[in-house]
């Protein structure tokens, strides 16, 4: 028996694809200050009783979730006298797109008369089952290659010695389609151009075939 390995071909494939998003997130960040720390807390729990009454005329103020609400004293640059306090909080509110209107949702929470700020961005809610559309094409992509490479060598496709799938490790950029407006003011317009771009989804392997 011969102890020469067989030859390898190894194969690296790369397809894209564009993606429409199906899922909303907004981040609301409250903060206010006050002359002590019950002025603060009565306006947080202002702030999120009319945030909350604002989203329930679309049906989604139980999906309003409140977090991380702290109270801290101000203090003077140099010396420690309180300068009054002030309290923060986050809300977060995740949404479908097939379901509600992102438009909609944004100038209820801005026309509310909150003290808050609000974040709005875009993305996929299975992102594994897009990518799972593009590995056939991958593979076919990398056999393609990998035939064409064993017939200039004068050998055969084998079979499959290896398959590696690359993920993206820190998942899908999301900064090339993030929408994200802070602050508003009554004279402002509670409603920005909010136009989610296309998602880039992208699948990746290597493939090791035997050559014959």
């Amino acid at each position: 028996m011969s102890s020469i390995e067989k030859p390898v071909v190894c194969v690296s494939a790369t397809v894209e694809e564009q993606a429409e998003p199906d899922i909303a997130e907004f981040s609301i960040w409250f903060q206010w200050h006050g002359q002590d720390q019950a002025e603060c807390a009565e306006r947080y729990g202002s702030d999120a009783k009319r945030a909350k009454e604002a989203l329930g005329a679309l049906g989604l103020n139980e999906e309003l979730k409140l977090s991380h609400y702290s109270s801290y004293a101000n203090r003077r640059r140099y010396g420690r006298t309180s300068g009054g306090f002030e309290y923060s909080a986050r809300g977060s509110l995740r949404i479908r797109l097939a379901e509600h209107d992102v438009s909609s949702v944004w100038t209820a929470l801005a026309s509310s008369e909150i003290k808050a700020s609000i974040n709005v961005h875009f993305s996929l809610e299975d992102e594994d089952a897009e990518e799972a559309k593009l590995l056939g094409r991958a593979f076919a992509k990398a056999r393609s290659s990998a035939e064409a490479l064993a017939a200039a060598s004068g050998k055969r496709l084998g079979e499959v010695r290896q398959i590696r799938y690359n993920r993206p490790t820190d998942g899908f950029c999301y900064s090339d389609y993030r929408h994200a407006e802070s602050a508003f003011s009554p004279d402002s317009n509670p409603m920005p151009n909010i136009n989610p771009e296309p998602i880039e989804v992208t699948c990746s392997v290597d493939v090791d075939w035997w050559l014959e």
